[in-house]
């Protein structure tokens, strides 16, 4: 009764936090990741920081607390890489902490006040941060700050290619948004209206995001769509000209907490998705990795069990799914193709409020036909299906979509 207790607050805990951030490192190839973890016997919630050299392939531990820590001692919450090798910080709570071993120890530099945002990874020790007392400058690890007479402030999301250099995305959801460059930190500013097709909507707290790619000028944007998917967008003239390069398909977001960043190698761009697992005991993170600016994704999954020893980590081979007819109005045929190594292998199909309607074993299949029925063998109603493949404990990179078209 205890671990059904423990298990249920785990996951109304982790369902109102949504803790789970990654951050570029100062090499090639190197990630720090922050996330809620698991919940021992005690109903204490853990979290940990995690690391890789290897785009996402590999992961280890570097650091780890509970929920409250102990005096004096450093909560994990968002981390913030540095251009220095093994360099990180740590802010949340109206705390600032930095370490300088890839995370494995850590030590305290301020409280801040209410709500501020930080800025690093350009230098060695630059750090930025602002709020509502103005916008600092540090120039040794968050040693000491000075205040910047910036008279005129523009709203900074990202710093840009060299130190004055800031780049931003402000507006209003479904109305307009407008991106905004500054390269003498914010006295002046040049504003672009951004197309409404590539940034026009805000769900769910995703608010349209900026990352800096590896080049002058060079500007990844992720934004989100009301069907729960998002885009991504690349620029090489400082955000005159967005290319898209990639859009997912539906995610729920009731259980996916989805996060990005830019990496220090040219062409990447890394995605973090996380979600309980259905035991819900622990989490599992999925790093989606791409080496051509965004346009296709390696995917390596992590089950971080509770101690360390035992991370299952491999790739996973995306599933490439279609259907045809679509839309259709008696039978639509369903394409697959399951890797190799696929073990117990099910298509699931979703109503739209993420309720399964249908479940198919398909090992040994590359095509699985439904006739629109449920599990009861009841006709279900004209509209919007979705489905995706589970296997290996895992779920295939995204749900695709599928349109009934039911005629009586």
């Amino acid at each position: 009764m205890k671990k059904q207790i423990s298990t249920i607050l785990f996951i109304l805990f982790l369902g109102t936090t949504l803790q789970a951030q990654i951050t570029r490192g100062a090499q090639e190839g190197e990630l720090y990741i922050s996330t809620d973890w698991y919940m021992d016997n005690y109903g204490q919630v853990h979290y940990a920081i995690f690391y890789t050299t290897d785009n996402g392939e590999h992961i280890s531990l570097k650091y780890e607390n509970i929920e409250i820590p102990p005096p004096n001692e450093m909560q994990v919450v968002k981390v913030l890489g540095d251009a220095t090798p093994g360099a990180l910080y740590n802010y949340g709570n109206n705390e600032l902490w930095v370490s300088f071993d890839y995370g494995e120890s850590w030590e305290f530099k301020e409280n801040y006040p209410g709500y501020t945002k930080f800025f690093s990874g350009v230098n060695q020790g630059l750090i930025f941060k602002g709020n509502s007392q103005g916008f600092f400058k540090s120039i040794d690890y968050a040693q000491s700050f000075e205040l910047l007479p910036i008279t005129v402030l523009c709203p900074f999301t990202e710093v840009g290619f060299f130190e004055p250099e800031f780049y931003g995305i402000y507006g209003e959801a479904g109305i307009y948004f407008n991106f905004v460059h500054t390269i003498d930190y914010g006295q002046t500013y040049s504003e672009i209206p951004i197309d409404s097709t590539v940034a026009f909507w805000s769900i769910s707290g995703q608010y349209p995001q900026l990352s800096r790619g590896t080049e002058p000028g060079e500007i990844y944007l992720t934004s989100w769509w009301p069907d729960y998917h998002y885009k991504i967008f690349h620029s090489t003239d400082t955000g005159y000209i967005w290319t898209e390069k990639f859009e997912s398909d539906y995610i729920d977001l009731y259980f996916w907490r989805v996060h990005y960043t830019a990496g220090r190698e040219p062409g990447s761009f890394y995605v973090l998705r996380s979600r309980i697992n259905p035991a819900g005991d622990h989490v599992w993170l999925y790093i989606d990795y791409s080496s051509d600016y965004g346009e296709t994704f390696t995917t390596y999954f992590h089950d971080i069990d509770s101690t360390i020893t035992n991370v299952n980590s491999f790739k996973i081979d995306n599933v490439e799914l279609s259907n045809y007819p679509n839309p259709f109005t008696k039978i639509t045929n369903i394409q697959f193709n399951l890797p190799e190594n696929a073990i117990n292998p099910i298509l699931n199909i979703y109503d739209i409020y993420g309720k399964t309607i249908r479940q198919y074993i398909i090992a040994d299949k590359n095509l699985q036909q439904w006739d629109g029925k449920d599990s009861y063998g009841k006709r279900v109603l004209q509209g919007m299906y979705l489905y995706n493949i589970e296997y290996n404990n895992c779920i295939s990179q995204f749900n695709k979509l599928l349109f009934i078209n039911q005629k009586q």
